[in-house]
């Protein structure tokens, strides 16, 4: 078992394996423990012989390994590799809103040529390959392993974040310009989005970014807006959803939960003018996730559609509402760990000719053309509330969309995090952003009071 996180509580973790395995099974640890944090973890690694720790090397200050993400190795030969958003501690699991991408099981390769051909590689067995090495020699036994393993039904693009000064080709290997690579490349935005769509930033925490909108109107908006067709589209109107003071005391663990939403106080006031015209709060009512304070991080291009009816149909793969609340199509979906900073998406120095990155991230990307059928039908993702997926009758869709809805059989299930429509902040009413080093004098549902330190 591989686990690489931020924070990791390694009681914590090994508990969650069978008894038999907590002692024996070979594991390795890279974690994001600052220096000053580790003796936690080294102190927990005493009483686990098969543990080995990893504190990968950061070569620019402020920069954090924040990935989360498992490869988990079985007996049977086969392998998956999870990719996710929560702290390995027990709140964030618990507590707190958070997404997850699971792998196919991996299978080894039928062909004992195929694992030593880089031509032969899938696209998700190079980035992943070419992630772990980033890490150096603490971890480049794994790429060795990743050779055997048949990872071609993994529908998904690694978009990931390594720390360093990245120029020529690696420019676009990595961060914002590694999104923008792969929507130019690969995504077509399909017609319901060309003329009228919305990209939505969503995470769990800000960086330090200017005084303006530039970096992030003109720089990570660019990648944002990008597209195999995008002279086609209209710019899509951006969108942050982030939880407000009041969406943190009525969460589920109170103003604890702040804690897990970093928001430095000076950079909002520093922000906070241009940023007001972004800001939309956290909203899961629907999907029952509303009081589960937000650590998921993701970002998706769609468009609002109201027009899919309401209809019988049992056990459908996506919730069909009626036209007083919306649902999306979407036209592409990343999961990821990077928030909206630029120590995690990288910062373009030298007049554009270098990346500068912090942080190691790691998330996949999705769209609708993945999914086709091996007889070319399309498809489309639509946004899911429901908790039990099952298939949807075409039918219940309403024909208005072209190419008709009603004529297509192959509809991905995605779950938004927020609720469609998005609601904006309402700075009249006295609404605010979260920011966790400010005292909070009022009690939280708990009767809990928040320090702000």
């Amino acid at each position: 078992m591989v686990q690489l996180n931020y924070h990791v509580d390694l009681d914590w973790l090994m508990s969650k394996l069978p008894p038999e395995k907590a002692n024996s099974l070979p594991t390795t640890v890279v974690h994001g423990w600052r220096q000053d944090e580790a003796h936690i973890i080294k102190e927990q690694v005493k009483a686990f012989q098969n543990v080995k720790l990893v504190f990968p090397s950061l070569p620019i200050q402020y920069g954090t390994h924040h990935t989360k993400a498992m490869l988990l190795f079985y007996n049977d030969d086969t392998m998956r590799v999870v990719i996710h958003t929560a702290n390995l501690v027990s709140s964030d699991w618990r507590n707190k809103t958070q997404a997850v991408y699971t792998s196919p099981v991996l299978h080894k390769k039928r062909s004992p040529q195929l694992s030593s051909s880089p031509a032969e590689m899938s696209m998700f067995e190079k980035d992943l390959t070419d992630y772990f090495k980033a890490y150096g020699h603490q971890l480049s036994r794994f790429c060795e392993l990743f050779k055997d393993y048949d990872f071609s039904e993994c529908k998904a693009i690694i978009v990931a974040s390594v720390p360093g000064y990245h120029t020529g080709v690696n420019k676009k290997k990595w961060g914002h310009l590694r999104l923008r690579s792969v929507l130019e490349q690969h995504v077509v935005i399909p017609d319901e989005c060309r003329d009228r769509s919305t990209v939505v930033c969503q995470f769990s925490s800000i960086g330090s970014l200017t005084t303006s909108d530039t970096w992030f109107r003109e720089v990570f908006g660019a990648s944002l807006s990008s597209a195999k067709n995008r002279r086609q589209c209209r710019d899509p109107t951006l969108k942050m959803v982030f939880p407000t003071v009041e969406d943190v005391k009525d969460s589920l663990e109170g103003w604890n939960s702040g804690g897990s939403i970093p928001f430095d106080h000076n950079n909002y006031m520093k922000q906070k003018a241009w940023m007001r015209n972004y800001l939309c709060k956290w909203r899961g009512i629907r999907s029952g996730r509303h009081r589960a304070a937000p650590h998921i991080k993701t970002y998706a291009r769609f468009t609002v559609n109201s027009a899919i009816n309401n209809a019988d149909s049992e056990g459908s793969s996506v919730e069909i509402v009626d036209g007083s609340e919306s649902d999306a199509i979407l036209a592409w979906f990343l999961v990821t760990s990077s928030n909206l900073s630029k120590a995690a998406w990288g910062d373009l120095q030298k007049k554009g000719e270098q990346l500068m990155v912090r942080s190691y991230e790691l998330g996949v990307l999705i769209w609708p053309e993945m999914f086709k059928t091996p007889e070319g039908e399309n498809a489309y993702m639509l946004n899911a509330t429901k908790t039990n997926l099952r298939p949807i009758p075409p039918s219940a869709l309403v024909p208005q969309i072209s190419p008709p809805l009603s004529s297509v059989t192959n509809v991905v299930p995605v779950r938004l995090p927020y609720d469609l429509p998005l609601t904006s902040y309402d700075f009249d009413a006295g609404d605010e952003c979260w920011t966790w080093n400010v005292p909070r004098s009022e009690p939280d549902w708990l009767g809990n009071f928040w320090s702000g330190s």
